[in-house]
């Protein structure tokens, strides 16, 4: 039987192997990849809007909310309202969150470098232009 191939199923199967990877990686620091996602972004942007959180991690509102929600809960994450306008919510590291990141990026950049081992310098490239394309299809 000949099956064409899903560029969908693929990388789907390929994000789960991935996300298992680096969730075994942090797994002892209590928080998933898709968490420290969320962290790392923090550490980067400072206090930006949910809304613009969202966007550079490309999440629906629901599955930000729900990345967030237990980071808030321990402490690691806090929201705020904005000073110049109270409808929109900042959202920032506090102290705890920065620590937190700071021991997860080791762990992050081991499991980076794992990954980069077993695929190889081409591939490693290759993965990332192909996912960057992909991205350009956001509507």
């Amino acid at each position: 039987m000949n099956i064409t191939p899903c560029f969908n199923l693929k990388l789907r199967q390929a994000d789960r192997v991935l996300t298992s990877y680096y969730d075994n990686s942090l797994r002892d620091l209590g928080i998933t990849i898709a968490q420290f996602s969320v962290l790392r972004v923090l550490s980067m942007l400072k206090s930006p809007s949910q809304k613009e959180l969202q966007e550079v991690l490309v999440l629906q509102q629901t599955t930000l909310t729900r990345n967030l929600k237990p980071l808030i809960r321990s402490g690691y994450v806090q929201t705020n309202p904005s000073p110049d306008d109270g409808r929109v919510t900042l959202v920032s590291l506090t102290d705890e969150g920065k620590a937190l990141f700071n021991k997860a990026k080791v762990r992050w950049k081991q499991a980076q470098s794992g990954i980069s081992q077993h695929l190889g310098d081409e591939l490693s490239a290759q993965l990332l232009q192909v996912a960057d394309a992909i991205l350009t299809l956001r509507s």
